[in-house]
């Protein structure tokens, strides 16, 4: 598990009255948290608890004496329980078990409703098919959505379960992405933190408006998602008009005088548009994009034509991917990182791809959803940081930076495994950088921390991928051990047509600066674009204009792999 939730926990303290050292009881400790441990035979429903499990949850042991008698606990319409989340579960068990985590909320005897997250790892028998569960349940706190305030991913979890629902049920959930129009215009005329109050009080009113179920979260600069619960495709305009007339309705009073503000809104809904919370989530920021087209319009929704392009995407299963993996058909490509002013290369990023027989390369972009969904991103980093590190060995004039994955970095072997490609590789170290995605960054600030100041003490760059996608504050920023910020390309991309991304392209470039961090500007496709950011001071471009990305067949990288294995012998 990520969180080590699923680890015994022990905790020490000094008794200074009797001034002698003695053990904190473990069942105190996990019940002061809110947590208690199981350990689940699925194939004889069997369910071993933690002593504390009864007073955590405040029911009485026969309702915890199995799997099935647990369930009935379970509040219908809630959410996934258990026993579904781990029966439809779609990973593959490669040994070290299959990680599960749904939300939903239990009937108390006394009639209370107590919402619960419920996560561990399942183990598959000989068939394959998931035969124990070690996991842990936690009592969350009554606004479970504020807790994850910032957070997309934690959103998308926090869904998760109710999307599901909507496949098996006649609920239905809607997503909705909104962002401020006129932001730059308020930033302009008050300030940074006259834009802040301003964006507050925008999302006051959203959650004013908001009935008792749906989920809001502010996730990016002026970016918001909200789940409306039980709200099909036809009430979402009604739905939509709510929000913009909420926000709209009366200008948003500062010191500087009153501002009006107005949203632009990107849905889709479940199970209509997607079964599951992280596909429903990209249709909806995909449509939010398309909103800035339709200015008018109170709401953007997914469409039958958007549908058909996501379709197309290549899908792979978790046993294609380990074969891919075993037979070496996973390989590289190296797109050029240049200087603003010279243009000369200053280092690769690393590219995934994936070559199948008698049909077209697969791209990193096609790669990675496949791998999500399959639970074996940690296989996929831990393979491309493999290739990477030989080939630098191999190529000694070359830098290269690869990407790692929220999950392959909470993993602890990463660290392990970065530390032995190094030690293995004399000479890599500092011309390697890993790129770290914005929001993995701040879902955990003190432990991203932790994390970087590791990597680096092991000579690596330190670079944050998709700035401006998540919502990092600088604060956090200045305590991070980073050397290059890589701006989002979503911003890049539109800078000759869009003041919004002028603004804010140019506000990221100078904090970096006054922060001493060098900064990527991504998906540069003409020379206008290159010109401006050349003048605003970003330090380096990437995108086609630049260099498009070099393939390494798999027999290259396969051979510098060799090679290394070789010298290290």
């Amino acid at each position: 598990m990520s969180d080590d939730r699923g680890k015994r926990r022990e905790a020490g303290a000094v008794d200074a009255s009797a001034g002698s050292a003695r053990m904190l009881d473990p069942r105190a400790v996990l019940t002061s948290i809110g947590e208690a441990i199981y350990d689940w035979n699925i194939e004889t429903d069997e369910i071993a608890w933690s002593a504390n499990a009864g007073d955590v949850l405040g029911v009485t042991p026969e309702a915890l004496a199995s799997g099935g008698a647990y369930g009935l606990l379970v509040e219908p319409g809630s959410g996934i329980s258990r026993n579904e989340t781990i029966a439809h579960a779609r990973g593959v068990d490669s040994g070290a078990g299959a990680p599960f985590r749904t939300r939903y909320d239990l009937r108390l005897p006394d009639g209370r409703l107590i919402a619960v997250e419920d996560s561990g790892r399942w183990y598959a028998g000989p068939s394959g098919k998931p035969v124990l569960a070690h996991g842990v349940v936690r009592v969350e706190a009554a606004d479970a959505s504020a807790m994850r305030k910032g957070d997309r991913s934690a959103f998308i979890d926090y869904i998760a379960g109710d999307v599901l629902e909507t496949a098996r049920s006649q609920r239905r959930v809607t997503i909705m992405v909104a962002a401020i129009d006129n932001l730059e215009r308020v930033n302009d005329e008050i300030g940074y933190d006259g834009g802040d109050l301003v964006i507050e009080e925008v999302a006051r009113r959203i959650r004013h408006v908001l009935r008792t179920r749906d989920k809001v979260v502010r996730y990016a600069t002026n970016r918001f998602a909200v789940a409306m619960m039980s709200c099909p495709p036809d009430q979402a305009p009604i739905a939509a008009a709510r929000l913009r007339e909420a926000v709209s309705s009366t200008p948003v009073s500062t010191a500087a005088g009153a501002f009006p503000v107005s949203l632009r809104i990107g849905a889709a809904c479940a199970p209509e548009h997607a079964r599951d919370a992280v596909s429903l989530m990209r249709r909806a920021e995909d449509a939010l994009a398309r909103a800035k087209d339709a200015p008018l319009a109170p709401l953007v929704m997914h469409d039958l034509k958007c549908e058909a392009r996501l379709r197309a995407e290549p899908s792979m299963s978790g046993h294609e991917i380990i074969a891919a993996l075993n037979e070496r058909r996973l390989t590289f490509a190296r797109q050029p990182v240049v200087c603003a002013d010279s243009r000369e290369v200053a280092f690769c990023e690393v590219l995934a791809r994936l070559e199948r027989a008698d049909m077209p390369l697969l791209a990193g972009a096609q790669i990675v959803p496949c791998v999500e969904r399959a639970g074996l991103m940690g296989l996929l980093d831990a393979r491309m940081l493999e290739l990477s590190t030989a080939w630098l060995a191999a190529n000694p004039a070359d830098r290269l930076s690869i990407n790692v994955s929220p999950s392959t970095l909470d993993r602890p072997d990463w660290m392990v495994a970065l530390n032995a490609h190094l030690g293995s590789n004399p000479g890599v170290a500092g011309r390697l950088i890993v790129e770290v995605t914005e929001t993995a960054a701040v879902r955990d600030p003190g432990q991203t921390r932790i994390q970087l100041e590791t990597m680096k003490a092991m000579g690596v760059s330190i670079a944050i991928d998709d700035f401006g996608a998540g919502h990092t504050s600088f604060r956090h920023l200045r305590s991070f051990p980073v050397d290059i910020l890589k701006i989002d390309g979503a911003f890049v991309q539109n800078l000759a047509r869009s003041p919004d991304d002028r603004f804010f392209v140019r506000t990221l470039v100078e904090l970096a600066a006054n922060l001493g961090v060098r900064t990527v500007a991504e998906w540069v496709e003409d020379e206008e674009t290159a010109r401006l950011l050349t003048e605003w001071g970003v330090d380096y471009l990437q995108g086609d204009h630049c260099g498009k990305p070099v393939l390494v067949p798999s027999n290259a990288s396969a051979a510098a792999l060799d090679g290394s294995r070789s010298a290290v012998a």
